[in-house]
């Protein structure tokens, strides 16, 4: 495996731990904020609009210059968010918080073009498995991110809250330092010309593939944040502690993350149709744990079947992805990708505090059942079209 891939790893590892002390925290900080407890996943809504914003424009950025310097604009705006942050949990303003985390969706919505760069940084061949690899760098988030929010929470007194994003603040600046010396390959421009095709997204996506690649991606992932999101909302009502709800994110992250340096080789083993399929009936188990009961560890299984079952979908959709588009496409179609994938991760984070406490728990999970299976049968009516 090409060494920039390894260095990739290490700088996705501290940017998705700074995002685990966000996520660990957001919704419950949301709603001790909030006049509203409808209003508590408004923090996370922010974030997902950073998110969503960040990744059309910064694939064109990045095409046109450089990863380099794409990558250290995202590290700098997840600084600001951090502090925007800490000010709006001392001065108990949502509003402020939420700005703060818009910025952290910025910086986190640039993370995600680490797995395209990887694409460029290994050989045809180990696409699968270098994807996985960067991927895995997530692990550090699972293992240290939660516990850092839990063990932070002692640094100031009068606001618990602060000392999380006051460790982001320095995780931010050490990826800053890693960012500046990262050593990617500095790949040639691709200059359309006359004689490339000029494709339109409606074009684009009238590829039986990408339709396939978009739907199971975006509405998978707004099915795993629609459910965890919500999770934390039912753990609280039901008397669980801080403590066991971040053990849960914590499982819940790893499970993300952890399977990465196997995923990778199983799509190219056995191909991405089957991983596919695995990825989408993990969904439809993550709610039906839910449905069976509220015990700790219902909440526990639950959090790992979802958070595998992105890890599943994320990796072989990625490793797909380059059959749809050409050289010159790239940036155009891994934007409106990711856009697409954060757009509906932010209407299942904003549908997740809303339908819980209009549906309840209980009616909100059998939804999640019926949309998963929704995208199953849309799945096996496109998958013949995948290449392997």
């Amino acid at each position: 495996m090409p060494k920039n891939v390894w260095w990739l790893t290490i700088a996705l590892a501290l940017f998705t731990t700074g995002n685990a002390i966000v996520l660990s925290t957001a919704v419950v900080i949301g709603e001790a904020l909030s006049s509203d407890p409808s209003y508590s996943t408004i923090p996370l809504l922010s974030q997902y609009i950073g998110l969503i914003m960040a990744t059309i424009p910064i694939a064109y950025f990045m095409q046109k210059y450089s990863r380099k310097f794409g990558f250290i604009f995202g590290n700098i705006a997840g600084m600001i968010g951090a502090i925007l942050s800490i000010l709006g949990i001392i001065y108990h303003n949502l509003i402020l918080f939420s700005i703060g985390l818009f910025f952290t969706g910025v910086a986190i919505g640039t993370a995600k073009q680490f797995r395209f760069a990887a694409l460029e940084e290994a050989p045809q061949y180990l696409h699968a498995k270098a994807v996985g690899l960067v991927m895995s760098g997530g692990i550090a988030a699972a293992l240290i991110g939660p516990t850092l929010a839990v063990t932070a929470q002692r640094f100031f007194s009068a606001y618990p809250f602060a000392g999380p994003f006051s460790v982001l603040v320095v995780i931010y600046l050490i990826a800053f330092v890693l960012l500046l010396n990262i050593p990617l390959k500095k790949t040639s421009l691709h200059q359309q010309d006359n004689t490339d095709q000029k494709r339109s997204y409606q074009q684009l996506y009238s590829q039986p593939i990408l339709k396939l690649i978009a739907v199971v991606s975006a509405a998978g992932y707004a099915l795993v944040v629609f459910t965890f999101a919500s999770i934390p909302l039912s753990m609280k009502q039901h008397g669980f502690s801080f403590a066991l709800i971040a053990i849960v994110f914590q499982c819940h992250v790893l499970s993300m993350f952890a399977p990465s340096f196997f995923t990778g080789h199983l799509v190219q083993k056995i191909g991405a149709k089957k991983i596919l399929s695995l990825g989408i009936l993990l969904l439809m188990l993550s709610a039906t744990m839910n449905l069976l009961g509220t015990d700790f560890y219902n909440y526990l299984l639950s959090g790992i079947c979802v958070g595998l079952a992105w890890n599943l979908i994320l990796i072989s959709t990625t490793s797909l992805l380059p059959h749809s588009y050409q050289a010159h496409e790239r940036g155009k179609v891994q934007g409106m990708t990711d856009f697409l994938i954060y757009s509906f991760g932010a209407i299942g984070s904003l549908g997740a505090g809303v339908l819980f406490f209009s549906l309840g728990w209980q009616l909100m999970n059998i939804v999640t059942v019926i949309a998963a299976l929704m995208i199953f049968v849309t799945y096996l009516s496109l998958k013949k079209y995948l290449p392997h």
